[in-house]
């Protein structure tokens, strides 16, 4: 399994995937919806970890899920839980602003198959995305 390194190498064609973006604040969610318009993957979008796991459950389409770990209500890490609950091969990358020192392994620990974190750079997610695909056997 060879892993992407070369960030100008991150061009995808991503029209047969499907991400949904969780995240609660919408210049956020503009910006990552912005970030993968090149990859011509279907975004989806939800605003709470609720509503990331009803749509987790309703389509199976979904290839990956960009989750915010700080929102209101049900926390990232717990959406995280209980969709791998449910779809176990389902790739799920955490974002968040708050880099706590253990994040990134509380993030993984939650089932989290990687961590970002913000300010993200274009770039760097395409890439991080392709090598979760990658390493979950998908083609990226």
């Amino acid at each position: 399994m060879k892993m992407i390194n070369d960030q100008l190498n991150a061009e995808v064609d991503w029209k047969n995937r499907t991400i949904l973006i969780v995240e609660d604040v919408e210049p956020n969610y503009l910006f990552l919806k912005s970030a993968l318009e090149k990859t011509q993957a279907k975004i989806e979008h939800a605003v709470s970890g609720t509503e990331a796991i009803k749509k987790c459950i309703e389509d199976t389409n979904i290839d990956l899920v960009l989750m915010d770990l700080h929102m209101p209500g049900i926390s990232g890490h717990a959406a995280t839980r209980e969709i791998k609950k449910l779809r176990p091969d389902l790739t799920i990358i955490a974002h968040t602003a708050f880099v706590f020192s253990g994040e990134r392994q509380k993030s993984l620990e939650s089932g989290c198959d990687d961590y970002i974190a913000k300010p993200i750079r274009s770039n760097e997610l395409i890439l991080k995305i392709k090598n979760c695909l990658i390493k979950a056997g998908k083609d990226a």
